[in-house]
């Protein structure tokens, strides 16, 4: 047998992106359409999970960590919306 890597998943279910918001699964989705008002990333719609990193970087924008005028900022958020363009199809 190969020696085994552990692998970190990018997109992970709901109920860890609740735990890395540090509320339970069931407020979570409760406020997932707030959230979601307020620029949260949408879940992918084939497997419902969520990338963590766009999690991430929406928090670290709203704890003012990163700024919305930020180029890596604007870069992402351009992505976003072409990785929900290329989803909603």
């Amino acid at each position: 047998m190969g020696v085994r890597f552990p692998i970190q998943p990018r997109m992970v279910p709901p109920e860890k992106v609740a735990r890395r918001l540090g509320v339970t699964p069931a407020v979570f989705a409760e406020k997932r359409q707030a959230l979601e008002s307020a620029g949260f990333p949408k879940a992918e719609p084939v497997l419902g999970n969520y990338c963590l990193e766009a999690v991430d970087n929406w928090i670290d924008l709203k704890a003012g960590l990163t700024r919305a005028d930020d180029p890596a900022s604007a870069q992402a958020a351009m992505l976003r919306a072409v990785r929900e363009k290329a989803w909603a199809k």
